[in-house]
């Protein structure tokens, strides 16, 4: 089956796309040493988490870069491979939040730094705006109809400066934390719902097709799921934080 057709978007939008995944993949990278060295663990120990995340992470990218732009996404198979990529994805992000990286990203980074991460969504959601400008995406994929995912990424930033400066503040974190995961699921919903799948909602043109094109692919693996492992990560510093205070 042949490769869904899908308006290229302009070279400095997916650029500026490129950058993001970028900066996200260089923020883990950063964080995964930070959180070793405010543990206390030996240097060699943060080198070889260090070394081992960017690896990963670098694998991750070409094995779901490759995806995209193989085509194989496109086969007529029910239910959709789209489908099991998005859904694969979400499970790799969620196996890397519940498991010992994302414990020591919780124990070992500041709270505003969590929370401060999800700004990334800022930008994002500027690009996908930008994609709907030029016909790439539709219109309930943006702040201007149903999409609000935007908030989330101002209120990263707003949030991650007062924990910053004043330190951490229970409420407010589950308050965050709880309103960037109901948009998160809210956008991923959306995304689905208006793409090529039976059971499509949206069916206003055009379509939702990024993870069939190399490098929008990305956006699934690297926005949503960095976007939803960090949210786990965060409610596991508020376990975490919880327990210790009770200790």
């Amino acid at each position: 089956m042949p490769v869904p057709s899908m308006h290229i978007p302009s070279a400095v939008s997916t650029a500026a796309f490129v950058v993001i995944v970028a900066a996200v993949v260089g923020a883990l990278v950063v964080a995964t040493a930070r959180a070793g060295q405010r543990l206390g663990e030996s240097p060699a120990r943060v080198r070889r988490w260090t070394l081992g995340t960017a690896l990963g992470a670098i694998a991750w990218l070409v094995i779901t870069g490759l995806v995209s732009a193989s085509g194989v996404l496109a086969a007529d198979t029910l239910p959709p491979r789209a489908l099991f990529f998005f859904a694969g994805s979400l499970g790799v992000a969620l196996g890397f939040a519940l498991t010992r990286p994302g414990a020591r990203l919780a124990d070992g980074l500041p709270i505003a730094a969590l929370v401060g991460f999800q700004a990334f969504r800022l930008p994002l959601e500027l690009v996908l705006h930008s994609w709907y400008r030029q016909g790439t995406v539709p219109i309930q994929m943006t702040y201007e109809a149903c999409n609000l995912d935007i908030v989330t990424g101002v209120a990263a930033v707003l949030a991650g400066l007062w924990l910053w400066r004043r330190g951490p503040s229970r409420p407010l974190v589950w308050a965050f934390n709880l309103l960037g995961t109901a948009l998160l699921v809210n956008v991923g919903a959306i995304a689905v719902l208006s793409s090529p799948v039976p059971f499509r909602v949206f069916t206003d043109e055009p379509a939702v097709l990024l993870v069939f094109h190399f490098p929008y692919g990305w956006i699934a693996p690297f926005c949503v799921g960095a976007a939803l492992a960090g949210h786990v990560i965060v409610f596991r510093w508020l376990a975490r934080d919880r327990l210790h205070s009770r200790a």
